[in-house]
């Protein structure tokens, strides 16, 4: 069995595009065809090896940049093969140039750019494929790739304000483990040889301090490890579907913390689904993207749920509206994009707002995290210096007297 990327249209003569297992094209043509779609593309997936998932990926701003670049191009009046042409010249790496290259001899071979881009999923997700789909479909490719390059630039400036804003916190927690790392291992030994010269009664805080060391010393290797095995377990946990879903209704339940990922999500969910409205994509496919780029099992089968119903023929306003995981705001605002047949724009204006609130109840939480990190830090340093000064001030006091 073999794994092909098809493009092809629904009863509604609606492009829609996914995956097929077959043993063969012509199966895969069969299977498309007992689901009532018209197949127009069917091509092979390429299999995505180990290195390729870590070093063919291309950034969030760089294809913004890609989307720029080839909307300036084709407005330009430059045929979409030469202007794949120039961006495989153009390559920051050896990786996106090869990419770059299979993208362009594939549509030499007569494949359309959205199936030729969807052989690359480690590089250009579903969002960026089914937009450029969409693109295609209506004829207006590069006024969809402009579009699609200013959303693009939106989510990396976001992303990296976020980023920056819980740059610090995590910088001291660094910063704390690697100092402790030093103490225990360089100079309580040498602090441990020159109170055990003395024979001297030690603290129990010295002592503490003298026993972490020692075991520190000893085992480091054993930490290391068992640091690395729960780090890897947890990541396996909660790549489980069941895991997943536990780990992420435990941290919506976390306050302060709710609200950031609330507002992440909720930015993620109104951003990808207007700029799939806007490009022409279905709703339908709209949330079946958006539900696979949110990241969340939790909000995964809220969205499913959104789907089955609109499927009934329940408008999209009133299921959001039932969900009590999605915010009222969400629900009405989507009501007035029905109302008024502009759900891209109002989605947009949706997406603005969250973007700005977490944005704001970030540096709100960081502002209250940092003091309460330095205070820790404070109390950590103060235990330390308490344990190694008590001995050394009776060591003192026993030499003068």
């Amino acid at each position: 069995m073999a794994r092909f990327l098809y493009k092809a249209k629904n009863n509604q003569g609606e492009v829609v595009t996914g995956t097929v297992m077959a043993p063969n094209h012509f199966d895969a043509e069969q299977v498309l065809i007992k689901h009532n779609l018209v197949p127009t593309d069917i091509v092979l997936d390429h299999q995505i090896s180990f290195f390729s998932r870590f070093f063919g990926r291309v950034s969030a701003k760089d294809k913004a940049v890609i989307a720029r670049q080839l909307a300036t191009m084709l407005s330009a009046g430059l045929p979409l093969a030469k202007a794949i042409t120039i961006l495989t010249k153009q390559a920051k790496n050896e990786s996106q140039r090869k990419i770059f290259l299979e993208i362009y001899k594939d549509i030499e071979q007569g494949y359309s750019f959205s199936v030729a881009l969807s052989r690359h999923p480690q590089a250009f997700d579903r969002v960026f494929v089914s937009i450029v789909n969409a693109g295609e479909s209506t004829g207006k490719l590069d006024i969809v790739l402009k579009e699609l390059a200013n959303q693009l630039e939106r989510d990396s400036s976001f992303n990296s304000k976020v980023k920056g804003s819980l740059a610090y916190p995590g910088f001291i927690f660094v910063a704390v483990i690697v100092a402790a790392f030093v103490m225990m291992v360089v100079v309580v030994p040498k602090l441990k040889t020159m109170f055990d010269s003395q024979s001297m009664s030690l603290p129990m805080t010295t002592k503490l301090l003298i026993s972490t060391s020692d075991f520190v010393g000893a085992y480091w290797w054993l930490l290391v490890l068992l640091i690395i095995g729960v780090y890897m377990g947890f990541r396996f946990w909660i790549a489980t579907y069941e895991g997943g879903r536990i780990f992420h209704r435990i941290e919506m339940k976390i306050p302060g913390l709710k609200t950031i990922l609330e507002g992440l999500y909720m930015y993620r969910f109104t951003r990808i689904l207007a700029m799939l409205s806007g490009a022409g994509v279905p709703l339908l496919d709209s949330l079946h993207i958006a539900g696979s780029v949110i990241d969340n099992p939790v909000y995964e089968a809220s969205i499913r749920n959104v789907s089955v119903q609109i499927e009934k023929g329940v408008p999209l306003s009133v299921q959001l509206l039932k969900e009590p995981i999605f915010p009222q705001l969400i629900g009405n605002m989507v009501a007035v994009g029905e109302e008024t047949g502009e759900l891209d724009k109002v989605l947009d204006k949706v997406a603005d707002y969250y973007e700005e609130a977490t944005n704001d109840m970030v540096k709100i939480v960081t502002s209250l995290v940092e003091p309460a990190v330095l205070i820790l830090v404070g109390l950590a340093v103060a235990f330390i210096v308490f344990a190694i000064y008590l001995p050394i001030y009776q060591l003192n006091s026993s030499a003068g007297s």
